[in-house]
């Protein structure tokens, strides 16, 4: 026999959540049988607000499965994080950063690759790509295309994402090197195409100007596009204050960029100390320096695809569903899946009131949002949870 799996929490918007399940779909292709909700004995979900959401009761006897989309420190500031944690039967992290942070709670945790596809992100040739966007020879170009604004509030910028720290990097460095230039791309940048505007900060968006609307439909890029804007970019620079990746290093990997970041997610994984930095005015001086000097090296392209290769992701996640319960349901936990599916789709379901250790982590601890250790800690873990949350309340 082999494993029965359903796969829950697609969006179908093309972005990051869609994403991991698109992957993990195409590694597990072959080895386990894809199926409805009701009949899987394996639930594999791209983020837990989907666990939520299908309710304890339709996935009575089920083992589920939840990628993690964001480290836990994040996930310890959200109601109803702590009722659905202890029915996880695995999470899977993609960073040590996250795995750690899981092991610091006591949760049952596997650490796989992302997927990223190399015949899609490589290096072009960039004068073209430049000159399209009228980009001026001598122009030092930072930038990045994820979104920074709220959808639900445009004229708000994502905490997450840090667009308030790249309009500080951005305004320093253009301070002290006059040529630079933000090149940006994507939905809901609202927020910092105008501050950069306002600031005086040369910019160049690729696209329809975003106006005061969503402009979701009018600006997403599929991925040949995104690796094409990346070979204008002199640096890729990510200014998150916490992530699950995210997807853009990689992506600028491949694509032949430098990429700075700050110590979040997978670029702790992937860049080299000299390429993090915490504070506007470091990153500053990593740009400063490489606009001078190109002192920014790339890590090796060859080296990071062999390990988010489909291959590599497909070793990982075998192995895991390989361990899991295989097979199917019976006929009647399928039916009473089904009608839990529906009465779930009819009222929010309610999640048992068990306090999970994690319920009281979110009164520990204080500091920055960043996660200051490479092993599991508790004590780290706090304090960058209370960091994110303090974070999302200004």
């Amino acid at each position: 026999m082999i494993p029965c799996i359903h796969l829950a929490g697609w969006q179908k918007i093309a972005w990051a959540l869609d994403e991991d399940l698109r992957w993990a779909r195409a590694a597990l292709e072959g080895s386990v049988v894809f199926t409805s909700l009701p009949r899987a004995r394996i639930v594999l979900a791209a983020w837990w607000p989907a666990i939520e959401a299908i309710g304890a009761a339709a996935l009575r006897g089920k083992t589920v499965v939840c990628f993690a989309d964001n480290p836990p420190a994040f996930y310890l500031t959200r109601p109803g994080f702590a009722g659905v944690a202890g029915r996880v039967d695995l999470w899977i992290a993609r960073s040590h950063e996250a795995f750690h942070q899981f092991q610091a709670l006591g949760l049952p945790v596997a650490r796989t690759p992302y997927g990223v596809d190399p015949q899609v992100f490589r290096p072009l040739d960039a004068s073209a790509i430049r000159q399209e966007w009228e980009i001026p020879g001598d122009a030092f170009v930072i930038g990045n295309f994820h979104r920074d604004s709220e959808g639900s509030d445009l004229s708000r910028p994502k905490v997450q994402k840090g667009p308030d720290v790249f309009l500080e990097i951005a305004r320093e460095l253009h301070r002290r090197v006059p040529r630079t230039m933000v090149l940006l791309a994507g939905p809901r940048r609202h927020w910092l195409l105008g501050k950069l505007e306002t600031a005086g900060v040369p910019v160049r968006f690729a696209g329809q100007k975003p106006g005061t609307t969503d402009d979701y439909e009018r600006n997403i890029l599929d991925r040949p596009a995104l690796n094409r804007l990346y070979q204008a970019l002199d640096v890729c620079v990510v200014s998150s204050r916490w992530e699950g990746g995210p997807y853009s290093v990689l992506e600028a990997i491949l694509a032949g960029r430098p990429v700075i970041s700050t110590p979040v997610g997978i670029a702790r994984d992937l860049l080299p100390a000299a390429c993090l930095y915490e504070a506007p005015a470091e990153a500053a001086d990593l740009l400063e320096r490489h606009s001078a000097a190109g002192s920014l090296i790339a890590p090796d392209r060859q080296q990071v695809l062999s390990q988010h290769s489909l291959e590599a992701l497909q070793a990982s996640l075998r192995g895991i569903f390989g361990q899991l319960p295989q097979g199917g349901v019976s006929a009647f936990s399928a039916f009473a899946s089904s009608v839990n599916t529906f009465l779930a789709r009819l009222n929010r379901p309610v999640w048992g009131k068990r306090v999970h250790p994690v319920a009281q982590m979110k009164a520990a601890g204080s500091g920055g949002c960043f996660y200051q250790a490479d092993t599991p800690d508790v004590l780290a873990l706090a304090a960058s949870s209370r960091g994110i949350q303090n974070a999302l309340a200004q």
